[in-house]
């Protein structure tokens, strides 16, 4: 344990000054993620365990895991699912609940997979109880949903940016990760923005292990013309998020199921 709190401190001040980097990069250029090169959080060791069902193990936690509630939907037989998502996004919209995030089912627990796999996954947004979950969706279940839960979980919510080498354009950069693949295989789904100075992937999902983050900056550094190191982590929200450091912490409320 002492050799893991003291690569966990090491990542932590190198989280610091890469976010002073980023921030100094804003205030240079106004409307820009980039002003210069940013200097990545670099782990002292990775870790490669992806955990199966469970949580994966990660040293990129703190501000870049976030607790969440998210819903579970098993449709009934032949159910339309664009229209169950339309449907839960116009109430959601309309109840003041905010924006449902689609996920996969892997942002849920083991004990809870092991109950149900969801065929759909929707993640509500920061701040919203569990409890402000069931009440939802206890008002607003599309008659087509034979069953749903609610479960808090972790996600993580980062963002990976890079500045390419001279003479590299941060479009070619994209292209080539997209030709790539690694970036749709570690991630699933991602959010790129190109700005004139680089590149960025905005993630939300289940929470990644360091070899899975370490995979997608080789990519992103690989296709930049610069070392993995260049490619920077950072978190998308302030606040402390989730300290993992001793595992999962006790997220209180569990999984109760509710029938159509």
């Amino acid at each position: 344990m002492g050799t893991a709190g003291g690569i966990r401190t090491r990542l932590r001040r190198g989280l610091a000054v890469a976010l002073v980097l980023v921030c100094v990069a804003l205030a240079l250029r106004a409307g820009g993620w980039f002003g210069g090169p940013v200097e990545a959080m670099e782990p002292a060791g990775v870790v490669t365990d992806d955990a199966g069902d469970g949580l994966a193990t990660t040293t990129f936690d703190g501000p870049m895991v976030r607790k969440r509630a998210a819903i579970a939907i098993h449709p009934a037989k032949g159910a339309d699912r664009a229209q169950i998502a339309s449907e839960l996004r116009a109430a959601a919209a309309a109840a003041g609940v905010g924006t449902l995030t689609d996920a996969t089912f892997a942002v849920f627990s083991a004990q809870m997979l092991e109950y149900l796999v969801p065929e759909m996954t929707f993640v509500l947004p920061e701040g919203t109880a569990v409890a402000d979950g069931e009440a939802f969706m206890r008002d607003h279940q599309p008659r087509t949903v034979a069953f749903y839960l609610v479960e808090p979980v972790v996600v993580h919510d980062l963002t990976f940016g890079v500045v390419p080498a001279p003479g590299v354009d941060p479009a070619d950069v994209l292209a080539r990760v997209d030709r790539e693949g690694i970036l749709a295989d570690s991630l699933n789904h991602y959010v790129p923005t190109v700005q004139k100075s680089g590149l960025t992937v905005r993630y939300f999902g289940a929470v990644l292990s360091d070899g899975r983050i370490l995979a997608v900056r080789e990519a992103l550094g690989r296709a930049a013309g610069v070392p993995a190191e260049r490619v920077a982590v950072s978190a998308n929200l302030p606040g402390p998020g989730v300290d993992l450091s001793q595992g999962l912490p006790n997220l209180v409320e569990g999984p109760r199921p509710h029938h159509g």
